[in-house]
Parts: C-alpha cells; structure tokens; sequence
C-alpha cells in the first residue's frame, strides 16, 4: 500500500511542474495532481510498484493526456456554444411527473400484504431472483414469482390510467 502523505511530500512540487508544462493552466495542473493522489487511494496496481516515482510521473502524463483530449472535444471559444450542449438534469415537469408516479407505485404497494411488498423490493430494488428471494423468506420459488406478478400488473394499471 502507498505512504501518500510521503509521496505527496516528496513529488508533490515536482508533479505540478511537469503538469504545468503539459496543460493549459496552473490551475489545472494543480487539480490533476489533486486527483492523482485522489486516485492512489483507491488504486491496487495489478503488480508491486518498485518505482514510485516512475509510476507517479507516468500516471500523471495519462491524466493530462486525457484532460487534454477531453478539452480538444469541446472547446469553449464562444459562449454562445455552450446552448448547444444538452443538459441531462430532468425537467420541472418530468421531475413532476417522476414524483407523482413514484407516489402511485406507493400508494398501490400499500394495499398488499407486507410478505408481497417484501418480495417486490427485493426483487425490483435488490435485484433478487426468484430462488433467492424464496430461501431468504422460506416460500416458494413460484409463490414469489406469482406475488411479484401480482403486485407489477397492478402497477401497470395505475400508471397507465395516470397516463391517460
């Protein structure tokens, strides 16, 4: 495992200065190395690092390679370009919509028993099969299956007359 506070003593300086001269600004120097050390955290190599000087410089080059290949994607020269750019974020009226629905999909899980809401959730939610759900709650595996077909049929119906 890394000593990262020793790293960071030892390479910090010098990993911003070859940063520098591999990115458009200090500024982006700054938090590439940020995310280098960010990312040590989290790495397990696949194979010991004898060198870890070697293996820092060498991850930090491929983090400015990819900064830079992501920036020569999409340049910013013009303001009014950023129009162009889809945004991800729902609308207020799809959130809207997503909320009355999921309040349905409560209300409906609400007029079944507890053992069917159970097998629901662990199934839709959990990601349970069938087999799985049956020996976590001691049925069987076509009761499970009957139950969530049940519960998702009368789903089905709610949202559709909510669609209308």
């Amino acid at each position: 495992m890394w000593d990262l506070q020793d790293l960071f003593r030892r390479h910090h300086r010098d990993l911003v200065r070859f940063l520098r001269r591999r990115v458009s600004s200090p500024e982006v120097a700054a938090d590439l190395t940020q995310e280098l050390f960010l990312r040590l955290l989290t790495a397990t190599p696949a194979a010991p690092v004898l060198d870890s000087r070697g293996y820092l410089f060498r991850a930090a080059g491929n983090l400015a390679i990819n900064h830079n290949r992501r920036e020569r994607l999409v340049k910013f020269d013009d303001p009014a370009c950023l129009d162009a750019i889809a945004d991800d974020a729902p609308c207020a009226e799809r959130l809207l919509l997503s909320r009355q629905e999921l309040a349905i999909v409560a209300k409906t899980l609400t007029e079944f028993p507890p053992l069917h809401r159970e097998i629901f959730m662990l199934s839709r939610v959990d990601g349970l099969s069938f087999s799985q759900i049956g020996v976590k709650l001691g049925v069987p595996r076509q009761r499970a299956f009957d139950h969530l077909v049940r519960i998702v049929t009368r789903l089905q119906i709610r949202l559709g007359e909510f669609s209308r």
